[in-house]
């Protein structure tokens, strides 16, 4: 269980807003009050669209508010009983769930349901009616509200990378972020992995983030 917990308690992650941009207004003043509105909500959008990210800063939130809250990511780790001792849990790509997990997940909606304490935050590419799910666990997917993830500009990824950065005090320069967005992707997961892996490569090469250390990181992977 304690792989699926992260732990946000040092402030290292940023508010999940820079994940959503304008066109989400809606749904980010659902999860801003999510405890006291909406328990059930469930979002979706294609590969790349910051659903996973956007999912753990919604924990960081939880956390930081002093509840206990989980992020579980349905591909690669399980979910089961454990869940019901948090106030938040984040289901991340619920089309993995196998069989017993969709159980696990179905007991979950019923114990927040009934004892009227708990949130849920759900994902997957596409929305529920396209999911192929046990039909109890369908019908408690009916309680969830619904959204579909609009994509931000390029402008708006780059300042959730730069927020990303500066959450972690990690120094970089900002045509860092607009040389990727235009030379290299647009794809929200990867340009944050790329912000994992140029931390790594700059404190070995024991330099900050700027262009060129970027330029020799994207040559060097050409290479291999």
């Amino acid at each position: 269980m304690n792989q699926l917990i992260f732990d946000f308690a040092d402030h290292s992650y940023p508010g999940f807003d820079k994940f959503l941009g304008q066109s989400n207004g809606e749904l980010l003043d659902v999860l801003q009050n999510q405890q006291h509105q909406q328990p059930f909500v469930f979002v979706w959008g294609q590969e790349g669209s910051g659903k996973s990210h956007l999912l753990r800063a919604w924990v960081a939130q939880a956390g930081q508010a002093g509840l206990q809250a989980a992020y579980v990511d349905a591909k690669s780790n399980g979910l089961g009983d454990w869940a019901r001792q948090f106030d938040c849990v984040a289901v991340d790509q619920i089309e993995h769930l196998s069989a017993e997990e969709q159980i696990k997940l179905f007991a979950l909606f019923n114990h927040f349901s009934h004892s009227g304490h708990g949130s849920l935050l759900l994902s997957a590419t596409v929305p529920p009616a396209q999911l192929v799910l046990r039909e109890d666990l369908r019908t408690r997917m009916g309680l969830c509200v619904v959204y579909q993830i609009q994509p931000l500009s390029d402008e708006e990824k780059a300042d959730a990378l730069m927020s990303m950065a500066q959450a972690r005090q990690l120094p970089v320069d900002e045509e860092v972020f607009r040389y990727l967005l235009n030379h290299w992707s647009r794809d929200l997961d990867r340009l944050i992995h790329m912000l994992d892996t140029l931390d790594d490569y700059a404190l070995a090469m024991g330099r900050r983030i700027t262009l060129p250390l970027l330029r020799g990181l994207l040559k060097q992977q050409e290479t291999l």
